[in-house]
This record gives C-alpha cells, sequence and structure tokens, in this order.
C-alpha cells in the first residue's frame, strides 16, 4: 500500500501529460484551416521551380550518424555528470567500470569517425540520381 502511495505522484503527471497531447491534437485539428487537398496542394514543391525527378531520393546518411554520435557523445556526458555528483564515485570499482564504460564509447567514436569518409556516405549516389532524374527531365522538355 505505501509503495502506490508513493507512486501517486507519477501516475498524476503521467495522466496530465496524455490529456496534454489529447488537447494539444485535437486544439491543432480545430484550429487549422480546412482546405481541400487537391494535386496541386500535395505536389513536391523546390522554391517555385517545377519539381525535377521524384521526390524521394537516396539521402547522404552521413548526416544521420554524424547527428548520432552527437548524441551519444551527449548521452556519456549526461552519464559522467551524474556519476561526478553522486556518492558512487567513492567506490574504487565504480571508478573503474565508469573509466572502462568512457573508453568503450570513445572508442567506438574514433572507429566511427575514422571509417566515415571511407563509406558509402559521401553523396556521391545522391547526386548521381539528381543528375539522371535532371537529364531525363531535360529530354523529355527538348522532346515536346
Amino acid at each position: 500500500m505505501r509503495l502506490f502511495l508513493d507512486f501517486i505522484p507519477v501516475l498524476v503527471w503521467a495522466i496530465l501529460a496524455v490529456v496534454l497531447v489529447i488537447v494539444m491534437l485535437l486544439a491543432s485539428w480545430v484550429l487549422r484551416p480546412h482546405v481541400l487537398q487537391n494535386s496541386e496542394k500535395t505536389s513536391t514543391y523546390e522554391c517555385g521551380e517545377e519539381p525535377i525527378g521524384p521526390a524521394r531520393v537516396s539521402y547522404p546518411y552521413n548526416y544521420i550518424v554524424y547527428s548520432i554520435l552527437f548524441l551519444v557523445v551527449d548521452v556519456m556526458g549526461a552519464f559522467l555528470w551524474l556519476f561526478s555528483v553522486s556518492a558512487l564515485r567513492l567506490d574504487k570499482m565504480v571508478v573503474w567500470q565508469v573509466l572502462f564504460f568512457a573508453l568503450f564509447i570513445m572508442a567506438g567514436i574514433m572507429f566511427a569517425v575514422k571509417i566515415l569518409p571511407q563509406t558509402f556516405l559521401s553523396g556521391e549516389e545522391t547526386l548521381k540520381l539528381y543528375r539522371e532524374a535532371k537529364t531525363k527531365h531535360e529530354t523529355k522538355e527538348v522532346h515536346h
């Protein structure tokens, strides 16, 4: 019973979070302009220009890898900060475990940074697909 009483504030916050999400979704649906969707509205938009090629092309994934690396470093920093302010930092075994954790993560990051430029993530595939689509579009215009 005592455990349930200690859990009530967490339950209240969880209910409030769900209610807030539902209210925000309903408000956005009510307040948005209700416009009929036509082919003009749903077509690909490229800064006022006529679209060239498909909208879905291969994306250079190195940007995603860099963001994942940033996230890993950020989480590692949060763990190290939490460790630095905790009472566990006085235990030698915990210090060695944290040191191993940090070295393991840093080794993975160094490997990713070293191997990243050598992989298929250079974006050349995206440029190739774009150039092919552009030449098809230009030859189609010439024949018309």
